[in-house]
């Protein structure tokens, strides 16, 4: 399936209030003021606010595409504010990043080299997510530091498998969830795993929020609606568990090897990217270069920051030289990171990356991934 541009080009388009937004003066650019609009705009796109609220599936509805909705806008705004990063992984690495282990890596070991950026995946991994809806094209970051601490959030965003009856339904492309402080010293898997089930777990269940006799019977009521609204959020962030794994590991891969190998990530253009463009970028400077830019990213194209180009020549290389070896019962092995001793007495830990090795025998052959001008080495 082609993918035409990177989704925040795309979604930029589709959605005229995160322009609208970026205008506004710098005091009145604040995250209350983004998500008023935001709101406001996906509601008018469902019709009648009477109607909507005699149908309690589409009220559910309606208030699901709203909450991604404004998640979404938010991400989107940090990601033309903090300077468009879009990180391209190459067709190799994703695939060893697929069947690379996290170990004990943490949230706090992700080091994030812009505070927030996106990271392409492409739909041809396969993942789909909000119940079928949404094939997962790629993942928008964002890292916080605030007064608790720091929070990571990811944003899955996606192409609608079916396209949606209004503009509204939209909602449905993304879906955000958040490292909390709580799981930011967790293994990524497991804290990535806690959030979700907390966010599903139903609030009648939880003895904090059962017991609801302090309120008078109109707040009970207010209550107990305002927690069957959120019946479809509690329900996509069980359902969407797998997937939100699987890009948690696709993910953190990647913000791992960005960190630990930066000499593979070479500045380039996307791919399809025309030529006219190019030569107007390339020959231009000062404020005609951003011209320039600006224009090719108001017709969906973008320069990227390109990874594991080096990995994939080396992998080639490899595949050339080395073949496939009948020692006996061959396997392989994950690859998967790993804290190693380093420095005086080996006191301290750094984590490294083990590639995946076959496995002669018995006889493994760990070799780390390293990078020295440009040359891949074990």
């Amino acid at each position: 399936m082609l993918e035409a541009g990177y989704f925040p080009y795309r979604a930029h388009k589709n959605r005229p209030y995160i322009a609208e937004f970026l205008r506004l003066p710098d005091r009145a650019r604040n995250w209350s003021s983004l998500v008023q609009l935001t709101l406001a705009r996906t509601r008018q796109a469902f019709g009648d606010r009477e109607m909507i609220k005699a149908d309690p599936k589409l009220d559910q509805l309606v208030h699901s595409c709203c909450m991604n909705e404004s998640w979404l806008s938010t991400a989107l705004a940090d990601f033309f504010r903090g300077g468009q990063v879009v990180f391209h992984i190459a067709p190799a690495l994703k695939e060893a990043f697929l069947h690379s282990e996290l170990g004990d890596a943490t949230a706090r070991d992700l080091q994030f080299p812009f505070e927030d950026s996106y990271i392409h995946i492409g739909t041809d991994v396969g993942l789909v997510f909000n119940g079928g809806r949404t094939r997962l094209e790629g993942v928008l970051l964002s890292e916080k530091s605030h007064k608790d601490g720091k929070s990571v959030s990811l944003t899955l965003v996606g192409s609608l498998v079916q396209s949606p009856s209004h503009w509204g339904e939209r909602g449905m492309e993304t879906f955000t969830f958040h490292f909390g402080s709580r799981q930011m010293d967790m293994p990524l898997l497991e804290g990535a795993k806690q959030h979700l089930e907390a966010q599903g777990r139903d609030p009648l269940n939880d003895e904090k929020f059962s017991d609801l006799s302090k309120f008078d019977e109109a707040e009970r009521v207010r209550i107990l609606e305002s927690w069957a609204t959120r019946d479809e959020d509690r329900r996509l962030h069980l359902e969407n568990i797998p997937v939100v794994l699987e890009c948690v590991r696709m993910v953190a891969n990647a913000l791992l090897y960005v960190s630990r190998y930066p000499d593979d990530i070479e500045d380039d253009y996307q791919d399809g990217f025309p030529p006219g463009f190019r030569e107007r970028i390339e020959r231009s400077q000062g404020k005609a270069l951003e011209r320039n830019l600006s224009k090719a990213r108001s017709s969906g194209f973008t320069l990227i920051k390109r990874v594991g180009s080096v990995f994939e020549r080396a992998m080639q290389v490899e595949a050339s030289v080395g073949g496939i070896s009948d020692s006996p019962s061959p396997h392989m092995r994950r690859a998967h990171w790993r804290r190693q001793a380093f420095g005086a007495g080996l006191t301290q830990r750094k984590l490294i990356w083990i590639r995946a090795a076959r496995v002669l025998g018995g006889a493994v052959r760990e070799r780390p991934y390293l990078i020295s001008d440009g040359v891949v080495s074990g």
